[in-house]
């Protein structure tokens, strides 16, 4: 069971972005890769973290799958 991650922690690791935002953690990996997403706040190690009102905000703005969203996406 993914339980959503605290918005009032003080950074988010890939697995706490992908559980907010609804997806796999490869999912994240490969949005951060192709600049899909903010840049990590910080590294520690190998280990990304994002403040989670970026998360949040970026999120937000997201277009939505199925409302012109995605190429190809059926309205």
């Amino acid at each position: 069971m993914t339980t959503t991650p605290d918005p009032n922690a003080e950074w988010w690791t890939t697995s706490d972005v992908a559980a907010y935002i609804g997806v796999q953690v490869a999912t994240v990996v490969t949005y951060r890769k192709r600049e899909q997403m903010p840049a990590p706040d910080t590294t520690v190690g190998r280990t990304h973290m994002w403040k989670p009102t970026r998360i949040i905000e970026w999120h937000a703005g997201r277009p939505r799958p199925g409302v012109g969203g995605r190429p190809g996406a059926k309205v």
